[in-house]
């Protein structure tokens, strides 16, 4: 096993993500270390999201990773992507927001809501098709809801 530079280890990673379909990153470790790489789980992570890498998920409902492109990489179109992509019903039961999903993509939602702290945003739960976020007030989920309608194509 060898220890990589920072460029030298990121350069190996990306090759992955473009030629394969990795789904976890265990996956990712495991193909690292056939590669000789010796790096932590932390500092796999932290490669990962500096090369704008996310969890996707194909048509037959399977995780893997791909590279976002630098023109998507900020965090509102990478909502908006998985908005268009995830999304089947938006509806608001009094201070609640209710999001409906296909299978697996709540909580991708959820985890780019949470990085985008956006005001009226308590809390959001995740399960595997269904995303609930709390609001202070129904207004305030009122609102919340025209606001993401308007990353919806």
């Amino acid at each position: 096993m060898i220890i990589l530079k920072k460029n030298q280890r990121q350069a190996i990673i990306k090759r992955l993500i473009l030629n394969q379909e990795v789904e976890t990153q265990e996956e990712l470790m495991r193909l690292l270390n056939e590669q000789g790489v010796c790096s932590t789980q932390a500092t796999i992570s932290r490669d990962m999201r500096e090369l704008n890498i996310a969890k996707t998920y194909t048509k037959e409902g399977k995780t893997k990773y791909t590279m976002i492109a630098t023109a998507e990489a900020d965090v509102t179109e990478k909502l908006k992507l998985s908005m268009n992509e995830y999304l089947k019903s938006i509806e608001q039961v009094e201070f609640i927001t209710v999001i409906h999903t296909v299978s697996n993509g709540a909580d991708v939602i959820a985890n780019y809501l949470d990085e985008m702290d956006l005001e009226g945003i308590v809390a959001t739960m995740a399960g595997f098709d269904v995303l609930l976020i709390l609001s202070p007030s129904k207004e305030q989920a009122t609102q919340l809801i025209h606001h993401l309608e308007k990353y919806i194509d």
